[in-house]
């Protein structure tokens, strides 16, 4: 070790280093019992109109990627056979799949300039298209906008949009 502050016998430094008498990740009970609270907590967080957002009650609104990050989540979840409350993922998916065609409606009024409207896919599509190609909802017109836009893209947008064309085939 060539760190000056750190003088003396290394196995005595690691031990004043730990923190926890046992190590929470390897304790399935324990992980079991976190996932259970973090899926129930986010069940109660869904809003009325079936998406996510920073607050709930009066004012409450859906915002896209904190909506596509917990469906995913939640997707996630799933294929580890997590229980969840009937309709939460569904609704989150359906929620997600009116925010798609808003933004492509929003891309095929570009040329006209017809508000609203914007001049390409962006990265928030091309997350939000990988998770709903995860929940079997594939939308050609997004993917031909994705593929076109494509240079507009920001590297991890590009990476999320290759797995779902992968997935796809």
């Amino acid at each position: 070790n060539l760190n000056a502050q750190e003088i003396g016998d290394d196995r005595e430094r690691a031990k004043q280093w730990q923190r926890f008498g046992r190590n929470p990740v390897f304790d399935e009970a324990e992980i079991r019992d976190m996932v259970k609270a973090g899926v129930n907590r986010l069940t109660e967080m869904q809003l009325s109109d079936g998406g996510w957002g920073w607050f709930s009650g009066y004012g409450e609104h859906s915002w896209p990627h904190t909506t596509a990050v917990v469906v995913h989540g939640l997707q996630i979840a799933t294929q580890n056979d997590v229980a969840l409350v009937p309709g939460v993922l569904e609704r989150g998916v359906a929620w997600l799949k009116r925010y798609q065609e808003q933004e492509i409606q929003k891309i095929k009024n570009a040329p006209s300039k017809t508000n609203p409207w914007k001049p390409h896919a962006d990265n928030l599509d091309a997350f939000v298209y990988m998770v709903l190609v995860d929940a079997d909802e594939k939308n050609t017109e997004m993917r031909d906008f994705l593929y076109r836009d494509r240079t507009h893209l920001a590297v991890y947008a590009k990476a999320v949009f290759g797995l779902a064309l992968e997935k796809q085939g």
